[in-house]
């Protein structure tokens, strides 16, 4: 039986370790001869992930003091809680003050607000551009490429929504695809509802605009593994995804939504078109943006709202790259960005399958000779894996070669088949950040195809064998920067920021490499990791709710800035995320573990987080 007395002092101890910044004020106010003061909150209910809580919680107090005197009592707490904090900032480096009054990710979040079509960043300028525009006829695609991905997923087969998705993002749903087959895995989505459809900004990039659109929905969600059904789910799922779309300017209106016909020549599309997607009789690349807006980005709501802060410091960056339009033609961020994390899911493809020769098309002869050992020899299969954002952090030219640096944040769930049952490697999904370069000829010019969209760079022939390295037409190496971008480095944070050190001349923009870090503070890290460290036996009990809420209340959170990270820890939509920072690190491990025994009792699910958090990132030595 959890103690309910003893929980409370220790949240209380604990919330006046983590507040040591505000009994400064604390103190004056009590010392200045009376006053009182008090709070409450009320905790309401919601539902995700197959399981509904729901009810209320409140708690406060008033205190009042007079005469300008404080207890013996309130001066021995004071000592103890200076002494115990000094202690944690000494040992663990804690110090989640510093930021108190910044935006954070998570506040960011729960504080966006909707705007009408014409108070959204980029609308004037586009409008001006297009002033024909239809936001209605746009909003309908956007609804109908929402169902038909979900409905896509539900039947792991892409062909109803290839015409519309670029092929990074068809890549990753591939690779998805790929590992729930060899898990022998289903995931049915069914009775699906958009609650709100709305357009949050409007970019320009190149020659090409972007609509980022948010969409608010729900569906129910059924999850089932024939190898191990310990890891089946079932539950209701409620969230908020941003989607982003990408159209060439000046290009003729065309649909490809509502048509199965190529909307370059009208001739009917194949009815399953695969990896190609491209019209048989023309040639044409349905998914090109030349026609209409094509999904090129699926973000969630934590990591969209992340990627605004450090977008802010990028402007330069931005400025630079697009002066590769005038060399490489159809040049933009975004499709470039698509490449990258196209390429990336090829890589890991590969290491899922233990087949180097998945990834040998889009890596250099160099990187292939590393990567290859260790793809044969990997074991792990990836029960979860998808991409929360691929950035553009970098750019350099080197050696009449232009080179572009990205920052890959995927977020993976490693298991084993073992006697042909599946085991998990990591308890819950984590979130893993990898740097790649992309490199190509700096006067290469624009390419007659694209090794991403199954075309020779060179001359413009098919390439009929996915893993073929030369092109049966040409004869030119199709993994050449040469012809098209291709990958050329993968690191990890530590290396590239070695790598940084020794080559700074070359990068045309200077950057941090740390900068990502600043996506979250210490205090999203900490408050990320502690939703799932409570969530890992799939409830939040009024005591923990109660705690989250009063640590969230001191580090400078609203409550409404937390209340959307319940949903999103119970329907499994977070995942353990940690800075490269070592200090930072034990920190937040160090709040994670005093939290989970914050109520005498660490369940046996959260136990094993907290082991196999240790394990990879307080033990580790690189």
């Amino acid at each position: 039986m959890k103690s309910s007395r003893f929980f409370t002092f220790l949240i209380m101890i604990n919330i006046a370790v983590l507040s040591i910044p505000f009994i400064g004020e604390e103190l004056i106010a009590r010392a200045g001869g009376g006053g009182g003061h008090g709070g409450g909150h009320g905790g309401g209910g919601f539902s995700g992930g197959g399981h509904s809580y729901s009810g209320g919680h409140s708690y406060g107090g008033g205190h009042s003091y007079g005469g300008g005197g404080l207890s013996p009592e309130i001066i021995v707490l004071i000592i103890i809680v200076y002494l115990v904090y000094y202690f944690l900032k000494k040992r663990y480096g804690l110090d989640l003050s510093s930021d108190k009054d910044s935006i954070t990710t998570f506040s960011r979040m729960a504080r966006h607000k909707k705007n009408s079509f014409e108070n959204v960043d980029g609308c004037k300028e586009f409008l001006a551009a297009n002033p024909d525009f239809d936001v209605s006829a746009f909003l309908l695609k956007v609804r109908k490429a929402f169902i038909e991905v979900q409905m896509s997923w539900s039947e792991q087969n892409t062909s109803r929504m290839r015409r519309f998705i670029t092929d990074g993002v068809y890549q990753r749903f591939n690779t998805q695809f790929k590992m729930m087959e060899l898990l022998q895995q289903t995931n049915p989505l069914s009775n699906i509802k958009i609650a709100d459809i709305w357009i949050d900004r409007i970019e320009q990039d190149g020659l090409y605009d972007i609509m980022h659109v948010g969409i608010e929905a729900s569906m129910d969600d059924k999850f089932q593994c024939a190898l191990n059904h310990e890891l089946n789910e079932e539950g209701f799922d409620d969230f908020v995804e941003f989607w982003s779309f990408i159209r060439k300017r000046g290009v003729p209106k065309k649909d490809i939504y509502d048509s199965s016909n190529c909307p370059n020549c009208g001739a009917p599309l194949p009815e399953n078109i695969g990896e190609v997607c491209k019209c048989t009789h023309c040639n044409a690349m349905v998914n090109s943006g030349e026609f209409d807006w094509v999904l090129s980005e699926i973000t969630q709501k934590d990591d969209y709202h992340g990627i605004d802060v450090f977008s802010e410091k990028l402007a330069n960056l931005d400025a630079k790259v697009h002066s590769m339009v005038s060399v490489y033609g159809d040049f933009s961020v975004q499709l470039v960005e698509d490449k990258a994390s196209n390429a990336y899911m090829q890589i890991m493809t590969a290491k899922a399958m233990h087949d180097p020769a998945v990834m040998r098309r889009f890596v250099s002869d160099d990187l292939f000779r590393q990567l290859a050992p260790k793809v044969e020899k990997n074991q792990e299969i990836f029960n979860r894996i998808f991409l929360n954002k691929v950035t553009l952090i970098g750019a350099q030219k080197k050696e009449n070669k232009n080179i572009l640096i990205f920052a890959i944040v995927c977020s993976i769930q490693r298991v084993l088949i073992t006697n042909n049952r599946v085991e998990l490697v990591d308890p819950e999904i984590m979130s893993r950040e990898e740097i790649m370069f992309l490199t190509r000829d700096a006067l290469a010019g624009a390419g007659k195809g694209s090794i991403y969209q199954h075309n020779c760079p060179a001359c413009g022939g098919p390439v009929r064998n996915t893993l073929d390295i030369k092109c049966s037409y040409c004869g030119s190496l199709l993994n050449s920067s040469a012809n098209d971008w291709v990958v050329s480095a993968l690191m990890n944070r530590s290396q590239f920021t070695e790598y940084y050190d020794a080559n700074k001349s070359y990068f045309t923009v200077k950057i941090d490499p740390f900068a990502l870090d600043k996506l979250y503070s210490v205090k999203d890290y900490a408050l990320n990791n502690l939703m799932i460290v409570f969530a890992a036996d799939g409830a939040f009990n009024d005591e923990e709710r109660a705690f989250m809420f009063q640590v969230a209340k001191r580090w400078g959170f609203k409550s409404d800035d937390i209340e959307p990270l319940f949903k999103m820890a119970i329907s499994g939509r977070l995942s353990i995320r940690m800075p490269e920072n070592r200090a930072e690190r034990n920190s937040i491990y160090k709040l994670m573990e005093t939290a989970a025994s914050a109520d005498e009792n660490i369940s046996p699910q959260e136990q094993t987080i907290l082991d196999w958090v240790k394990v990879n990132y307080i033990d580790q030595k690189a």
